[in-house]
């Protein structure tokens, strides 16, 4: 008798995709090789895909990351028939369904009822196959009596409802999803990652594509890194999050590091003093100069770096408990009357989670008269439940017992916590170590 071993069935197949565009510099360019008699060429051509080739298996959760601009969007577009490819062929084994724009393929003056009806028509369910999905995708929305009003009508919030609903609960046999639980309030935020659980736990093949390097890891059996088109890194979640985290650190000192040589070309018309990354010149400092600020800006926070205390190394992801430093680069035209350091955590949906300040540790931060400083604060990382945050920094004076905002940063660095122990996926922002339980009846 002959034992055969089961061949896992294959849910998605991607086979040499390569896709591209014509770039013109003007709408004329585009109309002048139309018409051009010899067909002479004007535009140039941008690759966005290379060559793309893997399997996904059914059951199987494949997290795709990479840059902006690396083409992960326009693979998942071309997965969902919403973008066509110039070369190569995918194939789908059972029902797709796509969360990329949401609400994208809704028609305004439809109903949302009627849009049901009309995007199930879309994915090839038919009437009789709706009718009975309907009741669970409104119960779901929440959205009440706007199920009978023309979708034009809806808030974003809404639209979202309905979209994020009609996506996951008509059943599809393969998900592809690109950042869409990143909109709506935080209680349908909640109620949308309990469902693509259930999804992922009834053995569905999900395609995700992310920045949260921690939800690759938590979700993902398998992980992609795409990198200007092409792949770089596949195989073990862990493996490639590890290899592209690395790349964008040390990505990030070059960027820094070829700014130092621009600087020094320009020195002549600078003030005078040293920067934060020639003070410490193997430290990877983040620019802040970009992010959302705001102030009376007498001074600037300029830059900041994170690193473990013990090794000085940088780190953008966290176990908890780690003692860490922060390092703030402030320059300043004017001597700031009683200055005082401001830290923030925020979690990802802006809330402040731990708020650290100078003056409340009643510990004085002295900036002498030059117009350049680093200033380094020292402490544990909070035990903080699995996700992605983000530091905020600020400087300010107290002048007659009145705080005045100097300069606050908003969002200057995001980081990760990923820790595999079951206490930081409790869904709890804040991790207690130690509790105990005891019965005294």
């Amino acid at each position: 008798m002959t034992h055969h071993t089961p061949i896992k069935e294959t849910a998605l197949k991607i086979t040499n995709l390569s896709k591209s565009y014509k770039l013109y510099h003007s709408r004329f360019e585009r109309i002048k090789e139309f018409f051009h008699p010899f067909r002479k060429k004007y535009h140039q051509r941008h690759e966005v895909l290379k060559d793309i080739s893997f399997q996904l298996q059914r059951g199987e959760v494949l997290g795709i990351i990479g840059q902006n601009g690396s083409g992960k969007s326009t693979l998942l577009k071309i997965l969902n028939s919403v973008v066509t490819p110039t070369s190569g062929s995918f194939s789908c084994n059972g029902k797709v369904t796509a969360l990329l724009e949401l609400g994208g393929g809704f028609n305004n003056d439809l109903t949302g009822i009627e849009n049901i009806y009309y995007l199930g028509a879309i994915q090839g369910y038919s009437k009789k196959e709706m009718e009975s999905k309907v009741q669970q995708i409104l119960d779901f929305a929440d959205i009440g009596e706007y199920a009978w009003q023309p979708v034009k009508t809806y808030s974003s919030g809404m639209y979202v409802r309905l979209a994020f609903s009609m996506a996951i609960n008509i059943d599809p046999d393969i998900l592809i999803t690109d950042e869409a639980l990143s909109v709506g309030d935080i209680r349908f935020q909640q109620k949308c990652y309990r469902k693509i659980r259930d999804f992922k736990d009834a053995g569905k093949t999900i395609l995700i594509c992310t920045h949260s390097l921690s939800a690759v890891k938590e979700f993902c059996t398998r992980a992609i890194w795409l990198h200007e088109g092409m792949i770089r890194e596949e195989g073990d979640p862990n493996f490639v999050t590890d290899s592209y985290n690395t790349f964008m650190l040390s990505l990030a000192k070059d960027n820094k590091s070829n700014q130092s040589l621009s600087d020094k070309a320009n020195e002549a018309n600078e003030t005078e003093g040293f920067s934060a990354p020639d003070l410490f010149p193997d430290l990877i400092w983040q620019d802040l100069t970009e992010c959302e600020n705001y102030g009376t800006k007498e001074a600037q926070i300029q830059f900041a770096a994170i690193v473990i205390h013990s090794t000085q190394k940088n780190v953008l992801q966290f176990l908890g408990g780690e003692p860490i430093r922060v390092y703030l680069n402030i320059v300043s035209n004017q001597r700031i009357i009683q200055p005082g350091i401001q830290l923030a955590i925020n979690n990802q949906y802006g809330a402040v989670i731990l708020k650290i300040k100078s003056y409340h540790y009643q510990q004085p931060v002295l900036l002498n008269n030059s117009n350049n400083h680093v200033v380094a604060i020292d402490f544990d990382f909070p035990h903080l439940g699995n996700g992605r945050y983000t530091f905020s920094f600020g400087l300010h004076s107290v002048v007659d017992k009145v705080e005045q905002q100097i300069h606050w940063v908003h969002d200057g660095i995001i980081i990760e916590v990923f820790n595999a122990g079951a206490l930081y996926k409790t869904g709890s922002q804040i991790v207690v170590k130690e509790v105990t339980f005891s019965v005294l009846n």
